[in-house]
């Protein structure tokens, strides 16, 4: 019930403040689901593929990136596979172009939490001015002001104050969090998109 009187005392700004934090920690466990290594390049998978490209069995290569499913490393083999048996600069550009869209689908909804860190001290600050204004028209209003009335205005002001950083802060550090380990899968990708790509490269020149 304490909670819940803060939050009413804090006024109107509470309200998207709670949405703030409710997106927020959505858009965290979605990308640490998401992020997970797992799911953008299982283990083993390359070294399967790029044993059985070396073999000439890319049939049975693209029939292993259908079984794995729909995940990054599966998506850029994919396409390098059926590549395979063009010129270098063919299988290097396609690789490439595939991976650098599935580098940046890594980074979806890192905005969302940006935006969130971003926004959620102007709406305590928003909140801060709103209670310092009630504050004042209490004093305005009344030549003794009422120390009760004054309060409930100050009160406002710190109350969105403290939310509007509450959220914020964590807000940056998932931010920082999610940023980071997709910097580090997408380093990953490409390194072994480039040993997919010189194994296919190879294996095109004996076609």
């Amino acid at each position: 019930m304490e909670i819940l009187d803060l939050f009413n005392r804090g006024g109107p700004v509470m309200y998207p403040l709670l949405l703030c934090s409710v997106t927020a920690l959505a858009v965290f466990i979605e990308r640490l689901w998401s992020l997970r290594r797992k799911n953008v390049m299982p283990p083993g998978f390359t070294e399967k593929v790029i044993r059985q490209a070396s073999d000439g069995a890319i049939e049975k290569a693209m029939a292993l990136c259908d079984s794995v499913g729909d995940v990054p490393m599966s998506r850029i083999a994919g396409t390098g596979l059926i590549q395979c048996g063009e010129s270098p600069e063919m299988v290097r550009f396609m690789v490439s172009e595939v991976g650098g869209q599935e580098a940046v689908r890594l980074e979806r909804y890192q905005s969302v939490l940006g935006t969130v860190a971003y926004l959620a001290p102007l709406l305590g600050l928003l909140g801060t001015v709103s209670g310092m204004i009630k504050a004042f028209d209490t004093i305005y209003e009344h030549s003794m002001a009422d120390p009760a009335l004054l309060a409930g205005g100050i009160s406002e002001a710190l109350i969105t104050t403290a939310a509007g950083l509450m959220v914020a802060i964590p807000t940056v550090l998932m931010h920082r969090i999610v940023q980071s380990r997709a910097a580090k899968l997408s380093l990953e990708l490409e390194k072994e998109s480039v040993t997919l790509t010189e194994c296919l490269i190879k294996q095109s020149q004996k076609v």
